[in-house]
């Protein structure tokens, strides 16, 4: 496999093994609480991501693209690497109707689309701006091997890979902050900090303020801060669970105004080994603290009603990850042992809060249209899961 697309596709990596033999699986709820409700609000997204309510209540949706038609080897599990520009946003309007408002956004798959990376994280401004960030760094676009793709495509990936994306409602873009190429060149001069797996980039979620964004990178392991005028510093890095190595893919302000990151854990970890880290960005040299422990593959996160919530793509661990195993948890101050909000959900990821509900992306690996014949999978989609109903006060 090329270096140092490993993480950028660190799902796939352990759902290409695990979905091998799963023809005919049927999947189970995981322990989910009595009451709580899900509702598919939209369907037909390919490898929906991050969400963020805009403030006429519609609901937009980072689709990471099916990535294109090409491929090289080189991918996660002896896969496939499929570039194209086929990441998008969209957006729900009432009644679960969807459309795109900005596409030709970098995407790269396996083969037939599943697995993409592309545009992951999504969040909105208090003043209405939106912003994406892009997964991967031009450093891993240059291993693709030469002469392969078209030039304009190459040019298309290296300007967007890594990049803080800000969106128009024009469906134009701009590209205001490369934050992969940063964040490969920082972990290049860091080896020692995660042995065998440096120098890596993968910027996966990111939270945007008025005059500036946080960025958490799934591969390098930090939170990064982007200022309005493009400067990136690296505020925090996460240090090494059991095994691997801690895969930070959320982030969220609590009420107290310090910020909340939740962590995938690379593979070889068990059940139980993703913790929710604290950092005060107000302080001067800003320490992430063990907020909480005893989740698993957190996949998104945030606050509703002053609760933490976090999206477990699958309660099993990643390396066991199926369909029906992914949940919702709310996750109480210093606990070790989060509340199952919602079960049954497959391969979850991303989170939005409105009212009394939670919002996330469901068949989050998934494309719109599935692949026939292929592994058993549903096409993506948005679901609503309703937490006046949980009862588990």
């Amino acid at each position: 496999m090329m270096r140092g697309w490993r993480r950028a596709a660190q799902v796939g990596v352990a759902l290409t093994a695990v979905l091998g033999g799963m023809v005919g699986f049927t999947a189970t709820t995981a322990g989910a609480a009595p009451k709580a409700t899900v509702t598919t609000v939209a369907s037909g997204f390919d490898n929906p991501r991050g969400l963020a309510f805009g403030e006429d209540g519609r609901l937009y949706v980072a689709e990471a693209g099916k990535g294109g038609p090409k491929c090289v080897p080189g991918g996660p599990g002896g896969g496939n690497l499929c570039p194209g520009l086929t990441g998008a946003i969209s957006v729900i309007t009432p009644g679960g109707a969807h459309h795109r408002i900005v596409s030709g956004l970098a995407s790269i798959s396996d083969q037939g689309g599943l697995f993409a990376t592309g545009p992951d994280g999504l969040s909105r401004t208090e003043d209405g701006g939106l912003y994406t960030i892009i997964t991967s760094c031009p450093q891993q676009v240059d291993q693709l091997p030469p002469g392969t793709f078209d030039p304009s495509l190459i040019g298309a990936l290296k300007g967007q890979v890594g990049q803080v994306i800000k969106l128009r409602s024009n469906g134009h873009f701009t590209a205001t902050a490369g934050v992969g190429k940063f964040d490969w060149n920082w972990t290049k001069t860091r080896t020692n900090l995660v042995p065998g797996q440096f120098p890596d980039c993968n910027p996966y979620a990111i939270l945007a303020g008025e005059h500036d964004q946080w960025v958490v990178d799934a591969a390098s392991n930090t939170l990064d801060h982007v200022t309005s005028d493009g400067e990136i510093k690296v505020v925090a890095f996460f240090p090494n669970p059991p095994a691997s190595d801690a895969v930070p893919t959320c982030v969220s302000r609590g009420p107290d105004g310090a910020l909340y990151i939740g962590e995938l854990t690379g593979g070889g970890n068990k059940p139980g080994a993703s913790v929710v880290w604290r950092v005060d960005t107000r302080e001067e040299h800003p320490t992430p603290t063990v907020w909480a422990r005893g989740l698993t593959a957190v996949t998104g996160c945030g606050f509703a009603d002053g609760q933490f919530y976090a999206t477990e793509f699958s309660t099993l661990g990643l390396d066991n990850a199926a369909p029906g195993t992914g949940a919702v948890v709310r996750v109480p101050a210093h606990s070790t042992s989060p509340i199952v909000v919602a079960g049954g959900l497959s391969f979850p990821n991303g989170f939005a809060a409105r009212g009394d509900s939670i919002y996330v992306s469901n068949w989050s690996t998934s494309t719109a249209v599935i692949p026939v014949p292929g592994p058993p999978f549903k096409p993506g989609e948005v679901v609503r899961i309703n937490l006046h109903q949980e009862g588990d006060d």
